[in-house]
């Protein structure tokens, strides 16, 4: 009888942290929460993940999934913070030579990118420069896929071509990289397994 006492009151106390826990949520402790107060609130969540530079949550934070592309009302300059962040980030992690890195945060930005002109003219960099920088990190992705190609190691250079297509889902030349070696790994596997 305790234990089933004790599920209970578990399960009423995480049940009540779900129902206060979402944004769109603007009652807490019986009193409502003005918009300006939820702004206050949204505002110290994005210092912090400006501050610990974690620009993707960020922009996800202010994002309307709806409508990508404008930030939250009044979030202009956090937007941009966040923004302007991700793509220094994206080119500190291309001139370390992590391609993969670099293109999601290039994809990230492209995704993000503010449609009011007033922020447009704001980003360190505009969309064809996002674009260039992103076919840059593909292209330097699918040449370590056939370096290793070429050297017969197959998992890997599969491995370097998916990458690809985690940022860019349509690169037409990683997608049919990977078929026609998935395919070639697959028979030397084959050919390899005993009794064959």
């Amino acid at each position: 009888m305790r234990k089933v006492c004790w599920l209970i009151s578990v399960l009423l106390v995480l049940a009540a942290m779900v129902a206060c826990s979402g944004p769109e949520k603007a009652v807490m402790q019986g009193t409502e929460i003005s918009s300006d107060q939820q702004q206050a609130i949204l505002r110290k969540k994005l210092a912090l993940l400006l501050e610990k530079k974690s620009y993707r949550r960020a922009i996800e934070l202010m994002s309307d999934r709806k409508h990508p592309g404008f930030p939250a009302a009044g979030m202009d300059k956090e937007y941009l913070l966040a923004l302007n962040g991700l793509i220094t980030a994206g080119e500190e992690a291309l001139s370390r030579g992590d391609h993969t890195v670099a293109g999601q945060s290039f994809r990230l930005a492209l995704d993000s990118y503010p449609v009011p002109p007033a922020l447009r003219g704001k980003v360190r960099r505009n969309q064809p420069q996002l674009r260039k920088q992103l076919e840059t990190c593909a292209n330097r992705l699918l040449e370590q896929g056939l370096m290793a190609y070429r050297s017969d190691n197959l998992d890997n250079a599969i491995r370097r071509w998916k990458e690809i297509v985690v940022f860019d889902p349509g690169h037409q030349e990683a997608l049919k990289a990977i078929e026609t070696a998935t395919v070639q790994l697959r028979v030397l596997q084959e050919m390899e397994k005993p009794g064959q």
